[in-house]
């Protein structure tokens, strides 16, 4: 079970969680320690820095004092103050007790003296806009000889500090290189312990692995009658020989058997290519053969209204649309036709449907003649102008109007129909374009050959999934449906 535990993986992660947790921990003792310096350094010219903004202060109040008793002047009287208070939160850092240090024993000192200056100063402010000439040159005189004792007291217990912080910041200078040294000493360690140990693993991979790689390049050459290795070794390696082993066995077996499967699976894609074919065929004569009885009924119906009303010559010219609509729709077997064809066809579907709605539909064509002899899909026109009429302008209460192109752009021959509807949604849209089946209205079942169908024989005729465009700007703006024929396919047409 130990074996199965100490894996590749397991060992290489412990030796990882070695190194981090080593170096982890010397980083965290680091980090203390420097932290730690810092702070005392800080510590160490705190009391020094005080004191320089203490004597700074103490300059600026003299310099202000002087200025007031020789000039009077208001400002020099509000910086007075102002320093005055700045002066008093300064003294607030230093000792008040009573302590044995001497330089805590300086500092009350100091403290004490900076408020009977303070005291005097005050006094000779006040004695001076009173006229007392004798009082504020007395009180002059004692502040001034407080201010030197103390700029003097200042000065050196600033002194005495520096020299002592000096002392203490060259002690931290040695802990710090103390610190540097031992964590490059650990660092050194840990990095010896750590190549020995990745050594150790490394030798204990690469063996096998080398026999296997040898016995691959056999395999690779076509050989696989090689000599394989046999391994009870329980870690990753053992078990990638084990798989080459097996690999290389059912290797054996799987030429044996797809040797056989070709054969058979040639068979079977032959006979899936010709059931494809059947099927298409089959499908494209049943889509013809169907008929819509109820539109044959009305033109019919209106052919005997016509031949009462009118001379026997349109009739006649009626019934003959109507059976060349018919008999292109029963008789055409071809699954190929040209666009001239499948443009008569939709000629004569119009002029039937205008005969039965006394001209409400108006058509018109833009044809590049060059471009009729091209071969298309059987039945695609028609189908797309029916399903303009049926649901595009079936109960609108304006001008019909249908119009069919064909025409040359870029590498395409585009066939387009446009009517002026009542339009498509982006969601009908999408739905006949992904060919799901839309709900018929007022519960009409399909006949005839839907638009759905002919995209489909369309995506499978020129292999592509974008050869149909359904296009609508919004409500009651009408829709066009375009075909996209790849010019190489004219070209094939053409020869």
């Amino acid at each position: 079970m130990n074996k199965r535990r100490w894996t590749f993986q397991n060992q290489a992660l412990c030796i990882f969680l070695f190194t981090f947790s080593v170096l982890f921990l010397v980083n965290l003792y680091i980090y203390s320690n420097m932290n730690t310096i810092i702070e005392n350094v800080d510590k160490t010219y705190v009391g020094n820095k005080n004191l320089m903004e203490l004597r700074e202060n103490l300059d600026e109040i003299q310099s202000c004092v002087t200025e007031y008793l020789n000039t009077r002047s208001e400002d020099a009287l509000n910086q007075f103050y102002k320093r005055e208070e700045e002066y008093k939160e300064l003294l607030k850092t230093l000792n008040s007790d009573v302590v044995d240090s001497e330089n805590l024993i300086m500092e009350k000192n100091i403290r004490n003296m900076s408020e009977s200056y303070l005291i005097i100063v005050n006094r000779a402010l006040i004695a001076k806009p009173g006229r007392d000439i004798e009082g504020y040159m007395t009180y002059n005189e004692q502040a001034s000889e407080l201010f030197d004792y103390l700029v003097t007291c200042i000065n050196n217990l600033n002194s005495t500090l520096f020299r002592n912080n000096s002392d203490t910041y060259a002690q931290l200078l040695d802990s710090v290189h103390f610190t540097e040294m031992m964590y490059s000493i650990i660092l050194m360690v840990t990095g010896f312990l750590n190549v020995c140990l990745i050594i150790v693993l490394i030798r204990r991979m690469t063996k096998p692995l080398k026999e296997l790689a040898e016995t691959a390049k056999e395999v690779g050459k076509g050989n696989l009658e090689v000599q394989l290795i046999e391994s009870n070794n329980q870690t990753e390696i053992g078990i990638v020989i084990r798989a080459f082993n097996q690999m290389v066995r059912s290797l054996k077996e799987y030429i044996e058997k797809l040797r056989q499967s070709v054969e058979a699976e040639s068979a079977l894609r032959e006979n899936a290519i010709r059931m494809e074919a059947y099927l298409k065929d089959a499908q494209l004569k049943y889509l013809q053969a169907q008929i819509n009885p109820h539109f044959l009924f009305n033109t019919l119906n209106a052919g005997a209204q016509l031949a009462m009303l009118e001379d026997a010559d349109k009739t006649y010219r009626y019934i003959h649309k109507v059976a060349d609509f018919f008999r292109f729709m029963v008789k055409k077997n071809d699954a190929l036709s040209t666009i001239q064809e499948e443009i008569e066809l939709v000629d004569n579907y119009i002029y039937i449907l205008n005969v039965r709605y006394a001209g409400e539909i108006h058509y018109d064509k833009q044809v590049e003649k060059e471009l009729l002899n091209i071969s298309v899909p059987s039945m695609i026109l028609q189908p797309i102008v029916e399903n303009c009429i049926k649901h595009g302008l079936h109960d609108i209460g304006w001008e019909k109007r249908i119009k069919l192109s064909v025409v040359k752009e870029s590498d395409y021959v585009v066939v387009s129909v446009i009517d002026n509807g009542i339009g498509m949604t982006k969601k009908q849209i999408e739905t006949i374009l992904n060919n799901t089946e839309l709900e018929k209205p007022d519960g009409e079942a399909a006949r005839g050959i839907g638009l759905d169908n002919v995209i489909t024989r369309l995506r499978t005729f020129y292999n592509c999934e974008n050869v149909v465009e359904i296009t609508s700007v919004g409500k009651d703006m009408g829709t066009e449906v375009a075909i996209y024929i790849p010019a190489a396919q004219k070209e094939n047409d053409n020869v």
